[in-house]
């Protein structure tokens, strides 16, 4: 039997989602989190169809509390703040909230999305490449603004940080560079905007499910917190 850790969580934790790669990766996530959220994650992911969209965005939704616990951070899932739950809150030793954490996917324009399932569906072959036209940056900066708002009175109401995640697809292919286009500027700059955020937490797929965060601090946030960056699963062998 093989001593690999994704191996061992996958035995250890059993079938969750009819895809086995994606399914060696939830159990190996699972390992971060704390029993309740472990349940929470699994009848969720139980109740998808495998490699949805809605399947997809729990898995990210599952990487970014994983990769937040790794790095020290004690976080549940969909805790209830005011009758509303954000992805993700973060916990002192006294088990009061700290921190809250919401994620948004950024996802190509609705036209080229069609575009590309229906050339899957016909099994043809071509080139997918980003239309610069399409006014990328602007619909990623009302993606960020939507979420810059979801829990800011919850952070205010607190007083504690609050961190707007944004995962990146592969077709967006948005850069970090772009992202903190929309967040810093002297008129527009979202950061200037919403002070309640503290930061953005941005992150895309490397390869075989491993991820790089990369994190834009707000210089001007009421409640300043550090995120955690680089690659995570550190070693996905």
């Amino acid at each position: 039997m093989s001593d690999n850790p994704y191996n061992q969580s996958h035995i250890k934790h059993g079938q969750i989602t009819g895809n086995e790669k994606i399914n060696r990766f939830i159990c190996c996530f699972f390992e971060y989190l704390c029993e309740e959220d472990q349940r929470k994650f699994r009848r969720e992911f139980r109740h998808l169809p495998p490699e949805s969209d809605q399947t997809m965005h729990t898995l990210r939704e599952l990487i970014i509390g994983a990769h937040l616990s790794a790095n020290g951070f004690q976080v549940r899932h969909d805790y209830a703040i005011d009758n509303q739950t954000p992805d993700w809150c973060i916990f002192d030793d006294e088990l009061a909230v700290i921190g809250i954490v919401e994620l948004t996917n950024f996802h190509i324009d609705k036209a080229t999305e069609i575009e590309i399932r229906k050339k899957s569906k016909l099994k043809e072959n071509f080139v997918y490449w980003r239309d610069g036209n399409k006014n990328n940056v602007d619909r990623l900066y009302h993606c960020i603004e939507v979420k810059a708002q979801a829990y800011r009175s919850q952070a205010l109401s607190l007083e504690v940080p609050y961190v707007v995640a944004v995962f990146g697809t592969w077709e967006t292919a948005v850069d970090f560079d772009e992202i903190c286009s929309c967040l810093f500027g002297s008129e527009t700059g979202l950061f200037d905007l919403y002070p309640e955020m503290s930061g953005v937490l941005y992150f895309v797929e490397q390869n075989a499910l491993r991820y790089l965060f990369n994190y834009a601090e707000n210089p001007n946030a009421l409640q300043p917190i550090n995120m955690p960056t680089g690659i995570f699963p550190p070693d996905a062998t």
